[in-house]
């Protein structure tokens, strides 16, 4: 490094936070692929859940005037900020001998640390679905099978199972997924297209998804699936066995990650010990404001 001025902290920052923001795009971020992910200026954001509405009436039939409607209150979503961090420290030797290398070393370690923290939250809704305390605005985990269809109703839906994945299970959840309906009674018109997986189920997954012919028989059928399924392996995903067939554009409108903070690196020099000190800090939410976008499968 040469010359060691009494600002050394400050001139090395901007090439570590150069070092840090390159890292941090070279990670595969989950977060981005699989939830609607947006900006927050709040402590909190909560989205107001509301039901549908029917068909539209013919003009005779409802008193040659327009046919007004009410629409039910939904369930209310409720995203709650938590705050997480991690640093490291540089002591002064390390730039005075040269070591720089080791030094982007230790940041290269925060940046994998900032990663796995956001892509460990973002699988949690998905490792804890079928039970294990996080629950939706419904009062019910991501996958069960008894979801309320609105606030005070006893109708039900049902968007867990215990099937093992074959083209046989694809193919009746798909079915399952396709006659879910609305709290007015309307078809919800799901559009399963996608199998989250850990990396156990990928290749089942992909051998549904990509050959040529229909797989698990003998028989030369075509496979319907391909070039119409797409599937995500999700190393974050803890449970070998479970999987997931969800519609990604509903998914992308119901499951929601809110950035309140985003990462940065940023430091600060200890004058008496010679060591500086970088850190980063991060605010973040996420969970869903409806269920109806997947359907999990938990084989025992």
């Amino acid at each position: 490094m040469g010359f060691i001025t009494p600002e050394w902290v400050e001139l090395l920052e901007p090439n570590l936070r150069v070092i840090f923001d390159k890292n941090m795009k070279a990670h595969k971020d989950y977060v981005n692929t699989i939830y609607n992910v947006e900006g927050s200026k709040k402590a909190q954001e909560t989205n107001l859940g509301m039901g549908n509405i029917g068909l539209m009436e013919e003009w005779e039939q409802s008193g040659s005037q327009v046919a007004y409607e009410d629409v039910n209150k939904g369930f209310t979503s409720t995203y709650r900020h938590r705050k997480y961090s991690k640093g490291l420290k540089v002591e002064r030797e390390l730039v005075e001998d040269d070591q720089y290398g080791e030094i982007k070393k230790r940041v290269r370690l925060l940046t994998t640390s900032v990663h796995r923290t956001r892509q460990v939250h973002a699988a949690s809704p998905f490792n804890f679905a079928f039970g294990g305390g996080m629950v939706g605005p419904d009062g019910k985990p991501l996958c069960a099978t008894d979801h309320p269809i609105a606030p005070g109703s006893t109708d039900t839906f049902k968007n867990a199972g215990n099937k093992e994945l074959n083209a046989t299970s694809v193919e009746e959840t798909r079915a399952e997924m396709r006659r879910w309906t609305d709290d007015k009674g309307n078809l919800l018109v799901v559009e399963p297209d996608t199998l989250i997986v850990p990396g156990e189920l990928r290749k089942a997954a992909l051998v549904i998804a990509d050959t040529e012919k229909e797989p698990d028989t003998n028989e030369n059928n075509i496979n319907i699936w391909k070039g119409s399924l797409n599937v995500i392996e999700w190393p974050f995903l803890t449970d070998p066995k479970a999987w997931f067939m969800v519609d990604s554009e509903r998914m992308k409108s119901f499951l929601n990650w809110y950035d309140r903070r985003k990462a940065k690196l940023e430091s600060e020099n200890i004058f008496d010990t010679e060591v500086a000190k970088y850190k980063t800090v991060v605010r973040f939410s996420y969970g869903w404001d409806d269920p109806s976008f997947i359907y999990g499968h938990k084989p025992s």
